[in-house]
């Protein structure tokens, strides 16, 4: 199976790349944050884009704000998988995919600049923790991947872009980050890379910050259980820079 993560920030501005590169990388499961758009606006040459289904979360706490979606590759390994908005989801943030005994969850975290936004962040990823831990609790696997808006180590940024105290990097962010792990879910692209400097998948506006590889890496992917002998490749897609996010890609044994 082939599983794809990417914060495309606004989907109609990115829909003829977006397009492309799914014909290109053939994901069989595509989790997209920010698409910054409601439902009925979504192109309906990606929400009816030929050989898959999509699911929605569309923009409607804020018009241009958030908003999340599933691109499902129509299968006989993914036959009967549904989709689900969980209970705790605010701002269009969360989308998650049951099939068989996987449950795939797609998240945009909050990245909680404000002080009152920065609260909603901590309970977001709080709310986030029970979901998976219920998840497990009922004996499924666990896939949870996306923005998260937060380097868990400093091994996740450029040294230049480390500030104590900024976004991204606070101790109750890891913390948080820390939790899930806690859960038993690996960070699968770190596991692969455990000394890897230089592995990121968002870079600032900045002149020739992405050039310089001045970025942050906080698309991940969190998987339970062991890792040996399931994961078969996990990689960031560098070449595709459309977006300030660059596309992430897991493929996992059948």
């Amino acid at each position: 199976m082939r599983i794809a993560s990417w914060n495309v920030n606004g989907i109609r501005a990115r829909e003829a790349a977006l397009e492309a590169w799914i014909r290109r990388a053939c994901p069989d499961v595509l989790l997209l944050q920010e698409v910054k758009a409601l439902e009925q606006d979504i192109p309906s040459a990606l929400s009816s884009l030929g050989g898959y289904r999509s699911f929605w979360n569309g923009s409607s706490f804020r018009k241009g704000y958030s908003g999340t979606g599933i691109l499902l590759r129509e299968c006989p390994e993914l036959e009967g998988a549904v989709f689900e908005i969980p209970p705790f989801d605010l701002e269009n943030r969360t989308v998650a995919l049951h099939a068989g005994p996987l449950s795939i969850i797609g998240t945009y975290a909050p990245r909680g600049d404000s002080p009152e936004h920065y609260a909603v962040k901590l309970r977001y990823f709080e709310d986030m923790r029970g979901y998976i831990a219920r998840q497990l609790g009922e004996g499924r696997q666990v896939l949870l991947c996306g923005d998260m808006n937060v380097a868990h180590r400093d091994i996740d940024l450029h040294r230049s872009q480390l500030k104590e105290g900024a976004t991204g990097v606070r101790r109750e962010e890891r913390s948080a980050i820390d939790a899930f792990i806690a859960l038993g879910l690996s960070d699968v692209m770190r596991a692969l890379n455990p000394e890897r400097r230089d592995l990121f998948t968002w870079w600032p506006y900045w002149r020739m910050a992405r050039e310089r590889n001045l970025g942050w890496r906080i698309d991940c992917f969190y998987l339970s259980g062991p890792l040996d002998g399931r994961v078969l490749k996990a990689e960031v897609d560098t070449l595709e820079k459309s977006s300030d996010h660059a596309p992430i890609l897991l493929e996992l044994h059948p």
